[in-house]
């Protein structure tokens, strides 16, 4: 299911920003990169407030923008995706990603992971 810490803020935070690391500088994440340029956003402008992996290789996750934007994002198996949708009400969706309201919160604060 992901990195699920205790609820504590610092280890979700901390979370987020090996996430956010990971997608600005990893090879491995660069298919999240494409994602987000095709989408005309930057990796270096946004938080990778949770990505969870499947069995199948599918991914799921979540972007935060410098405008506070949510996105939430499926990629399948063959890279393909799936979904993309702004989210409104990030409710739903602190179930699988429970650092998304501190990132939320670090990106409102000047946005540095």
């Amino acid at each position: 299911m992901g990195m699920t810490g205790s609820g504590d803020d610092s280890e979700l935070r901390l979370e987020v920003q090996e996430l956010t690391e990971l997608l600005r500088e990893d090879s491995d994440f660069r298919n999240l990169r494409v994602l987000l340029a095709a989408h005309g956003l930057r990796a270096s402008e946004v938080l990778l407030a949770g990505l969870i992996g499947s069995e199948d290789n599918s991914e799921y996750g979540v972007f935060i923008t410098k405008d506070l934007r949510c996105f939430c994002f499926e990629l399948g198996p063959s890279n393909q995706l799936i979904r993309w949708e702004q989210v409104a009400n990030v409710g739903p969706l602190l179930d699988d990603f429970s650092a998304l309201t501190v990132g939320i919160a670090m990106m409102r604060a000047g946005g540095s992971a």
